[in-house]
């Protein structure tokens, strides 16, 4: 609304009704005290008339109405004066009220609010909550979440499932490998694109909880005496961007795969092996193993002739607990994917008596397993030199005999494997060929 002067608001006291006007736009009214009597040229017009006149004309014809009214004493003026005062100040409440509530949301006009200090023992009691410590180190010794050993097992140092990863980074979640394994990643389903989601074979943590961690990485990740605390380690890699695309069809295609498999101690890793799997809802456990490629004495694997698409990769090594990774890949695409395979602590599952038989049909392969919580997608007759890998199959999915016979008669060495549902790998069990 425009502001008057102190000659206007003289005037406009004048009015002995309620004086109607409209100004910049708004409508609104003053209610000053009746006069007298009416002064001036236009007495004779009508309370209509006058109003159709100063409304057509927008706020100055409001004032030249009012002037034309008649005149009051000084101390109606003040009095008007004061009444447009009081309004004005109402509306200079509201815009700052608008402001402040533009500010609080995040608005362009306004800071953000203070993010509230987010302390280490309050994501050691998530930790508590869903109970990390009962498989690390108890599963998974790579990693130790009990109280007092969380902090210098995080921040700032090496992932082991993802060598080029560090599992906090004091103020970005989104470079930790821990906030990617507890968030997930939304475009795959909120499961992470290397391994399982934390905490395993379990409900997604609530996101107030996966939101408070993220908080206390961006403001440092400081440990309970309030620094952040870390060894020096190298640039920290970022997990890249996600791995969607369409699900491959085929087990071949124009790609190429190539990376290296370290211990749990970041060390070469020879002999394991890593497995192309191919997903679909007509495969038996909506997924199944077709490719195999060996490492080398310097941990080193290479998987020529790879799918355009997605699809998964997984990593064996004997005693170790094995790493999948999702993978998407264009054509000609050449990608480097890194594993790191921890030490298992159970000795669960264990293989014996592998059998090779070679008939006028193909090979029949089978041998004994023995465990707990067995994964029936994951017990393996592998054949490193042809470069392919067959699922051994039983009935009921527990111990016992797991064969297979398949069509093909191939020379060279075979290694047998099994797996339970906690990741832990048996110990290979070869046959020569």
């Amino acid at each position: 609304m425009a502001a008057l002067s102190e000659a206007q608001t003289d005037q406009l006291a004048e009015s002995p009704r309620r004086t109607r006007y409209q100004a910049n736009g708004h409508r609104g009214t003053l209610q000053p005290k009746p006069a007298p009597g009416r002064q001036g040229e236009t007495s004779g017009l009508k309370n209509s008339e006058l109003s159709r006149r100063a409304l057509a004309s927008g706020s100055d014809g409001a004032y030249r109405w009012a002037v034309e009214w008649s005149r009051r004493p000084e101390d109606g003026a003040r009095r008007a004066r004061a009444l447009l005062s009081r309004k004005l100040a109402a509306l200079v409440a509201i815009a700052l009220t608008v402001g402040l509530a533009a500010a609080g949301c995040g608005g362009s006009s306004g800071k953000p609010a203070k993010a509230v200090p987010v302390r280490f023992g309050q994501v050691e009691h998530v930790f508590a909550k869903y109970r990390c410590a009962a498989c690390h180190p108890v599963v998974n010794p790579s990693l130790n979440m009990r109280p007092g050993r969380a902090y210098a097992s995080l921040v700032g140092v090496r992932a082991v499932e993802d060598p080029r990863l560090v599992r906090v980074v004091a103020g970005d979640p989104g470079r930790s490998f821990l906030f990617e394994k507890i968030a997930g990643d939304p475009k795959l389903g909120d499961v992470p694109a290397i391994g399982a989601r934390m905490p395993q074979a379990a409900p997604r943590m609530a996101q107030s909880d996966i939101d408070l961690v993220a908080a206390w990485i961006r403001q440092g990740a400081k440990n309970a005496r309030g620094k952040t605390v870390s060894p020096s380690v190298p640039t920290p890699g970022s997990p890249g961007p996600s791995p969607v695309g369409d699900q491959a069809s085929s087990p071949r295609g124009n790609a190429t795969i190539e990376g290296v498999v370290e211990d749990g101690r970041h060390r070469p890793l020879g002999g394991a092996i890593v497995t192309l799997l191919l997903r679909g809802k007509n495969l038996p456990g909506g997924e199944e193993h077709y490719r195999v490629a060996a490492t080398d004495a310097r941990g080193r694997y290479r998987l020529p002739n790879a799918p355009v698409g997605q699809y998964l990769l997984k990593a064996y090594a004997s005693k170790r607990i094995y790493v999948s990774r999702i993978v998407a890949l264009e054509q000609d695409a050449v990608a480097t994917v890194d594993f790191g395979l921890p030490d298992r602590v159970i000795p669960n599952p264990v293989v014996a008596s592998p059998h090779v038989e070679r008939t006028a049909s193909g090979t029949d392969l089978s041998m004994i397993v023995r465990g707990n919580s067995l994964d029936p997608n994951y017990t393996l007759a592998v054949n490193p030199d042809a470069g392919l890998v067959f699922e051994l199959h039983r009935p009921d999915g527990g111990p016992g005999l797991w064969k297979r016979s398949i069509s093909k008669r191939l020379p060279g060495r075979w290694i047998f494997l099994a797996v339970d549902h906690q990741c832990n790998i048996s110990s290979f069990a070869t046959v020569s060929g």
